[in-house]
């Protein structure tokens, strides 16, 4: 009687050539895509361009690259650490919007997101910062948005690097006094941004074994039936 034979060879030791000191910027990940934040009136919206950014691991940003030990996201995001799944192609920034009230702020908080999603706020330049936003890692649940010296704010959204299919994430903008406290009158914003979600390559490909050897099994039983 004849048995399939199924062999499947993972490289479990990549050498990666290049050291990255910076990370990937939302123009290496194809471009920015802004969630248009306006208050008319006494109306706040928050309006996603169109777009479905890839979550996917550095070595599919940067095949072959590793990033710098030193660097504050070195722990999360190098292949071989966590290797986390990330983007930060969507962007929050004022859009043909009313001149905000004196002494106010939006603050902005993560509603919902898919399980394991994780929220930073970075910086490239020195000192480069990778900092925890919106809850993650036991963080604020809200972000001052204001902190944000140029207005433009494009968060890291990071995935633990076994994750797969699509992914989304609901943020809400709400127009607080200095104090972070909601002004009366004003009408907070929403928006959701879907992901599409690429996987670690080894994580693929053990995906890949297992339907392998569930047809093997199937196949086998049926040439000894």
């Amino acid at each position: 009687m004849i048995k399939p034979l199924f062999i499947l060879t993972l490289a479990t030791a990549p050498l990666y050539a290049t050291i990255l000191v910076n990370l990937p910027t939302p123009i290496d990940q194809g471009g920015m895509i802004h969630i248009n934040v306006a208050l008319k009136g006494t109306t706040l919206s928050a309006a996603p361009e169109a777009g479905t950014p890839v979550l996917q691991p550095l070595s599919a940003w940067k095949a072959g690259h590793s990033l710098d030990p030193a660097s504050p996201w070195y722990a999360t995001l190098d292949p071989a650490q966590a290797a986390g799944l990330f983007n930060s192609q969507f962007g929050f920034v004022l859009f043909e919007s009313d001149t905000l009230p004196a002494d106010s702020k939006i603050m902005i908080a993560l509603v919902s997101g898919t399980p394991g999603l994780e929220v930073f706020r970075w910086r490239n330049t020195a000192p480069q910062l990778f900092d925890p936003i919106l809850g993650t890692d036991g963080s604020a649940a809200s972000w001052d948005w204001s902190t944000v010296s140029h207005g433009m704010m494009h968060p890291v959204l990071v995935l633990p690097g076994g994750s797969s299919g699509a992914a989304s994430a609901t943020f809400a903008l709400t127009l607080t006094d200095s104090a972070g406290t909601p002004l009366a009158g004003y009408t907070a914003a929403q928006a959701t941004v879907p992901f599409s979600v690429v996987p670690e390559p080894s994580v693929a490909i053990l995906s890949m074994f297992g339907a392998v050897l569930t047809f093997g099994r199937r196949v086998t039983k049926r040439l000894q039936s």
